[in-house]
């Protein structure tokens, strides 16, 4: 399978944080775990595409199984 390259999940048009992925979800924790959890996200974003993303600017949508299966190692 082809690898997916890096600037395939840099999103160029970010949506409003209304309907963003992690925004949405960060949205409903207590403030303690969406800190902890957007440094998560941030975090895995930058594993992701080599430090040019982070949580708002990763295309979430774009990630496929062998995205997830690379952080989980």
């Amino acid at each position: 399978m082809p690898r997916q390259s890096v600037t395939s999940l840099v999103l160029t048009n970010p949506p409003s944080l209304t309907i963003h992925p992690a925004a949405v979800y960060l949205s409903v924790l207590s403030l303690g775990s969406k800190r902890t959890m957007e440094e998560a996200l941030n975090k895995i974003a930058s594993l992701l595409t080599n430090g040019e993303c982070d949580a708002y600017t990763l295309d979430w949508a774009a990630l496929r199984y062998q995205h997830t299966a690379a952080i989980r190692w």
